[in-house]
């Protein structure tokens, strides 16, 4: 896995208060912490040293951290032509596996980030992607109907933003509040 390199760890089912600075502190026990991004519910540790990684891996997937068992993994890329499709409008009783279940009948789905009234299906190619956005938009699932959508780069910055696509304009980042661009 690492020898002494740089390697990109996942840290899944995080608590929504999690700080940055708290996540470095739990990793920089194993090796140096270059970068530590949190991204709501899931971030990526960017971790440094001889077997670092893999210690971390062992020592802290599964571990409680505010009451939630971690999930710590080497961080997969995805391959080059993977696409990202936005799933709204979701009810609150879908959930990451249901998601995943109606996805895998149009193609190989690569990973299922679901937050709060929406989603993001990585899928392993276009072709499958463009099947599943032409099938489900506009389909009732959980009794809802789905807006689905391919990711262009615009919604994933919305996303970054948690402005739902379609709702994001200049200077409405939600989490800056009105008026700030981040």
């Amino acid at each position: 896995m690492d020898k002494g390199h740089t390697v990109k760890l996942f840290v899944g089912n995080l608590a929504l208060e999690t700080t940055q600075e708290e996540l470095s502190a739990i990793f920089e026990s194993y090796g140096q912490v270059v970068s530590c991004s949190v991204l709501r519910q899931f971030a990526f540790v960017h971790l440094q040293g001889e077997g670092a990684a893999e210690r971390a891996i062992q020592e802290l997937n599964g571990r409680e951290f505010k009451g939630r068992n971690l999930v710590v993994e080497e961080s997969r890329g995805r391959p080059l032509h993977s696409t990202k499709v936005f799933v709204g409008n979701l009810s609150s009783m879908c959930t990451t596996e249901d998601l995943r279940e109606l996805f895998q009948t149009f193609g190989k789905v690569l990973e299922c980030d679901k937050v709060k009234g929406y989603a993001f299906v990585h899928m392993e190619n276009k072709e499958d992607a463009l099947q599943a956005i032409e099938a489900l938009h506009g389909t009732s699932f959980k009794g809802r109907p789905l807006s689905v959508e391919l990711i262009s780069k615009m919604l994933y910055i919305s996303s970054l933003c948690l402005v739902p696509p379609g709702q994001a304009s200049i200077g409405t980042c939600r989490k800056s509040g009105p008026g700030h661009n981040t």
